[in-house]
């Protein structure tokens, strides 16, 4: 049995494989991973290895007290399913990576451009050959409604909601058709000038805001949990053979 979790950083999700079959799935609060990992190892004892994608930045020597088996942690350092253009190796994000490495096991021989729709809006390139190039970062959509709140004297903070129009007749709605359409053209663009480039490629959309706004992407696919697991598993796998 191998366990797959994906710390993030208000919510964790953890997969579990067997004999490369997705059987278990389930969502943590962040805050309490260390508790709700140990409950869940205390009833499944027979779990064999364990990859940890962390961007939260928990207790690393706590956890694997309480993991009992061996545990492999996500980080440039370890064998990955393709090679990496990006220049600065040793800063890049293991979320980042661990979704290059989704493409690359869930569309083999295709270019792909990841839209990670979370805290931080995050864009990743992977062409056919298996080549990393990296891309961008911009706020997410919860980050830019606490910015225009927590960056002025004046300005409310509201909840995420689609605007009616994009013309925003009070302040409330400005600030709402600001950061939806906003993302949305950011999005957009990102999407073209890729395609100016590289011709016709896969569009994946993943993360916790990906619903709000996958409507709004012509032929982007949205990837639920098993597409992130199923490429951290494949580096599980990768790394296993060389321990």
């Amino acid at each position: 049995m191998n366990f797959i979790l994906d710390i993030g950083n208000n919510f964790s999700k953890f997969t579990v494989f067997e004999s490369n079959q997705i059987v278990g799935f389930g969502t943590w609060d962040s805050n309490q991973i260390i508790d709700e990992f140990d409950n869940w190892i205390q009833k499944n004892k027979k779990c064999d290895y364990i990859i940890v994608s962390d961007v939260k930045g928990i207790n690393t020597s706590l956890f694997e007290d309480k993991a009992k088996c061996k545990v492999v942690w996500a980080s440039p350092k370890l064998k990955w399913p393709f090679k990496v253009k990006y220049k600065t190796t040793e800063t890049i994000g293991v979320d980042r990576l661990g979704l290059a490495a989704a493409a690359v096991t869930n569309y083999p021989n295709q270019d792909c451009l990841i839209i990670d729709l979370g805290t931080c809006i995050t864009y990743d390139f992977i062409d056919r050959n298996k080549l990393y190039y990296g891309g961008a970062i911009s706020p997410g959509l919860i980050m830019r409604y606490n910015s225009l709140n927590s960056q002025t004297s004046m300005l409310p903070k509201l909840e995420f909601k689609i605007p009616d129009s994009i013309i925003g007749e009070s302040t409330t709605e400005s600030i709402h058709s600001g950061i939806f359409n906003g993302i949305v053209g950011e999005i957009k663009n990102h999407i073209l000038e890729y395609q100016k480039i590289f011709g016709n490629i896969i569009i994946i959309l993943t993360g916790g805001d990906a619903d709000k706004l996958s409507n709004q992407i012509k032929n982007g696919i949205f990837a639920n949990y098993k597409f992130f697991a199923k490429g951290l598993h494949a580096v599980l796998e990768l790394n296993k053979l060389k321990n």
